[in-house]
């Protein structure tokens, strides 16, 4: 009996969270999905694994596979930005910065360039050989490929 207690209540509890809070789950699954990653149309894949990307954006992959310089570019503050961090790079905004702070003065790196705009990046990464950035997917890719990420 009281098993059972324990069961309804526990139903109760979760009806009324999504009734009280409608948007929450929707929300999450849809912002985890909302950036994608873009690259000059030159860049000779279709495709990244995660870890890859990690290892472009933390400086340790430096060429593409046809031996071309990776040109990697970022955003400035933006929900964009910490969203492709967080899935892609799993590092927040101070930790990058502070990441790339680090490689420039022990002479291990130079830190991606930076934009303002995620139309510049577009155009930035269209026009670059070896271009890779990240945009929201409501942006226009403006003839930058669109990489799937696995």
């Amino acid at each position: 009996m009281k098993d059972r207690l324990v069961v309804i209540l526990l139903f109760l509890v979760l009806a009324g969270t999504v009734f009280l809070f409608p948007g929450t789950a929707t929300e999450t699954a849809a912002s985890s999905g909302d950036v994608v990653v873009i690259c000059n149309p030159g860049v000779p894949t279709d495709s990244l694994s995660k870890a890859f990307l990690r290892d472009i954006y933390t400086g340790k992959q430096k060429v593409w596979s046809d031996g071309k310089k990776i040109v990697f570019v970022v955003l400035k503050r933006s929900k964009a930005h910490k969203r492709f961090l967080k899935q892609y790079v799993r590092k927040t905004e101070s930790q990058f910065q502070n990441y790339w702070v680090n490689m420039v003065f022990s002479g291990k790196g130079q830190a991606p360039q930076k934009f303002s705009s995620e139309e510049k990046l577009v155009q930035y990464v269209k026009n670059t050989e070896g271009a890779i950035g990240y945009i929201s997917s409501s942006t226009n890719r403006g003839g930058a490929k669109v990489v799937a990420v696995q």
